[in-house]
């Protein structure tokens, strides 16, 4: 199993769980194994790790289930949880206003805590020991067991969406329209890249290449190394969150403010999804999606504002299936899978998976597929 222990599933932000090698995901809609209420609504993401989802919540609290949607343990926070929280070994880092805390995964008791002068803007972004975050300032770079500080370094503007970090380096998007490549173990700039608009979601490391939406309409494809130009793409409308790459399958999925999932090659940046006569900007929804697209094996998941849940085929953008939720899901989903060992000592493939889903009504839902 791939854990999906923080925002967008990985330290590098790629909301991918598993290539098309390793699973084929849900060629149906999957079922509701559970469904558990927690107070508040649910706005932020969920993670996974291990047999524990994470839930942050408006009411202001932290909540541990276990995969049978048993409450573990719940922490007050006090204030609305917004941002996802990250797993760092057996450790819980969750951003809350202009205080970090480090909450013990099994126990749910406090570890440590750090303020900042001012707020947390970003989710923090975990690497093994390493926990990166960003306030007003500037990013910082922590250890996870004890909140040390290893480096800090100020941006040019506040740090927006999940940094990303490769193995040496860490991406960053600004609300001053930049984004920025810093060494990873000093935290000294590297290059610094324009945008047309302000980062959402923040930055996607995938293939050699840094991916980043903004809200004027634009993906920008920048070079990990050099922040070289490799393509842009450009909407009418504003993106509202990060791009999901399928590295070495060419394609890009991202989100718009309107009802369209917008599809391009990740080549020269043209649309990927194609009509009768002319390409599409992408594949209309219902309604304006809440979620970013998701993807395990050969299918992406993405939720709208309606509460419709949508499988696509990953490789040849269309709707595979369709399933309408009781409520809308604000926050994207987290993702577990599994390839049992006597499934593919029998039939040479046979999975499992779960969906985790946390929606406005405060319900968290267990969907299965393949059992």
């Amino acid at each position: 199993m791939t854990p999906w222990n923080q925002a967008r599933g990985d330290e590098r932000n790629t909301a991918v769980l598993a290539s098309r090698g390793d699973f084929e995901g849900p060629q149906r809609p999957p079922s509701t194994a559970w469904t558990t209420e927690v107070r508040g609504s649910i706005d932020c993401p969920l993670v996974v790790d291990r047999d524990t989802v994470y839930v942050g919540t408006s009411e202001g609290e932290l909540t541990a289930l276990d995969f049978q949607g048993r409450r573990r343990w719940t922490y007050r926070i006090d204030v609305p949880t917004v941002d996802p929280p990250a797993v760092s070994g057996h450790r819980l880092v969750c951003p809350c206003r202009d205080h970090l805390l480090a909450i013990d995964a099994p126990s749910g008791d406090l570890e440590w805590e750090r303020s900042v002068d001012g707020l947390y803007t970003t989710p923090p972004t975990v690497d093994g020991d390493l926990v990166l975050v960003g306030d007003n300032r500037g990013l910082t770079a922590l250890h996870a067991e004890t909140g040390g500080e290893i480096w800090r370094t100020d941006l040019e503007g506040p740090p927006v969406g999940a940094p990303a970090v490769d193995d040496e380096r860490v991406y960053v998007g600004t609300r001053e329209e930049t984004v920025q490549a810093l060494e990873l173990g000093s935290g000294e700039e590297v290059w610094s890249a324009p945008t047309d608009g302000t980062v959402v979601g923040g930055p996607t490391r995938a293939d050699d290449r840094v991916y980043v939406a903004d809200d004027d309409g634009t993906v920008l494809a920048l070079g990990a190394e050099t922040g070289q130009t490799f393509f842009t793409h450009q909407i009418r409308g504003a993106f509202a969150g990060a791009p999901t790459v399928l590295e070495g399958e060419d394609t890009l999925y991202v989100r718009g403010v309107d009802d369209t999932l917008h599809v391009t090659d990740t080549t020269f940046g043209n649309r990927k999804v194609r009509g009768l006569l002319f390409s599409k900007p992408g594949l209309s929804l219902d309604a304006p999606a809440t979620t970013d697209p998701i993807v395990v094996g050969t299918v992406v998941l993405v939720a709208d504002e309606r509460g419709g849940l949508y499988g696509i085929d990953a490789l040849d953008p269309d709707f595979v299936w369709h399933t309408s939720l009781e409520s809308a899901i604000s926050g994207t989903p987290a993702l577990e899978a599994q390839v049992t060992a006597s499934g593919l000592q029998e039939t040479g493939h046979a999975e499992r998976g779960r969906l985790f889903l946390g929606d406005t009504a405060g319900a968290v839902s267990c969907l299965n597929w393949g059992e």
